[in-house]
Parts: C-alpha cells; sequence; structure tokens
C-alpha cells in the first residue's frame, strides 16, 4: 500500500474536511475509511471500471495504478460492495449545516452590498457545489481568511462527531496515496 509519509493529524483533518465539504450527490468521487487498514481514501468513479460486474478484476482496464495499489482499490470497492462493515462512508455534510455556518459567518459583515451578496448564496445552498462562498473581488482578504478559519472550526463538530461514532483514532490512521493523476484505459475488444 502507498501512504502519505509524515502524515500528520492536521493533515488528516484537513483531507476530512475537504471530504465533508464536498458536494452532497456528486458521484465523481467518494470518501471513505477503512477501519481494517485503519486508512482514509477516496475513490473516483473510473476507479469502478477496474471490476467487472461479478466483481473480478477488470482484465480489459490499464491505469496508470501501480499493480499494488490497483489491488487495494479493487479490494475495496469488492468489499463495499459485499457489505463489509470496516468500510465506512465518509459523510458531507448537509445542507442546513452549510447554511448555518453560512449564516454564522453573515454575522460578521457589515459591508451592505456584500452582506446582500452572501445571503443570496446562502439562500442559493442546496449542496450542489462544493461547500464555500468563492468570494472573488468583492471580498477583501481579511473577511476571506475569517471565512476560511470558521468553516475549519465549524466542520471540527460534525468531523468530531464522526470519528467518535466510529471510533476512529486519527494518531492511528494514514491516507491512502493515489500518486495525483491518473488514467484509465478501457479496450472494448473482445
Amino acid at each position: 500500500m502507498m501512504y502519505l509519509m509524515g502524515m500528520k493529524k492536521e493533515d488528516i483533518f484537513d483531507w476530512l474536511t475537504t471530504a465533508f465539504s464536498e458536494p452532497l450527490h456528486s458521484l465523481t468521487e467518494s470518501f471513505y475509511y477503512d477501519k481494517r487498514d485503519r486508512e482514509f481514501y477516496s475513490l473516483h468513479f473510473a476507479d469502478y471500471l477496474l471490476i467487472n460486474e461479478d466483481l473480478t478484476i477488470n482484465e480489459s482496464v490499464e491505469s496508470s495504478y501501480n499493480d499494488s495499489l490497483a489491488r487495494v482499490i479493487v479490494d475495496r470497492i469488492v468489499r463495499q460492495e459485499k457489505g463489509d462493515s470496516d468500510i465506512i462512508p465518509v459523510p458531507r455534510l448537509e445542507v442546513a449545516e452549510r447554511k448555518r455556518i453560512m449564516e454564522a459567518f453573515s454575522q460578521r459583515i457589515n459591508d451592505e452590498r456584500l452582506l446582500s451578496i452572501v445571503q443570496q448564496r446562502i439562500k442559493n445552498q442546496d449542496g450542489s457545489q462544493r461547500f464555500d462562498f468563492y468570494f472573488g473581488d468583492e471580498a477583501w482578504e481579511d473577511l476571506k481568511q475569517q471565512w476560511i478559519d470558521l468553516k475549519y472550526v465549524s466542520i471540527a463538530g460534525p468531523i468530531g462527531d464522526f470519528l467518535n461514532a466510529h471510533g476512529i483514532d486519527l494518531d492511528q490512521c494514514t491516507i491512502m496515496d493515489a500518486g495525483g493523476d491518473f488514467s484509465i484505459t478501457v479496450s472494448l475488444e473482445d
């Protein structure tokens, strides 16, 4: 298996913050914890091409993953499909929680024009986008940093609840390193 060397609790917490912030119903990438291996990991929708419908390795697929990593990914997909209770999905913040955090942030804004923009973004928050404000030139750098800090602190509670509910100790965990960009090629020939 490939691990991120020098893994710190802060690195794992940052990874979890990203996972909790992803769009609610996105199929592009899903986040998990493997209790058996004590490792957090994500699967991209294309990773499922590595297996056949009968949960065997798809020999007509080539990937940029090394063989060891590909086997780990296939093993986890198969275990998940078979209902292995050691594969735990990492949840994403629900819309109500996203709006609550955004509302708390809006209380810090005195500029009426910016407050109006933020309130509209809160109203439009439906979980279909990554949980963020995506400020442009309408906000100053200090306020952007305040948002990042508040979001980080506010997500800490739900992350802690998730970790406690599943008995996960960040001191004993790693994150699977898939090595950045990857490719999967499917041969359509018999």
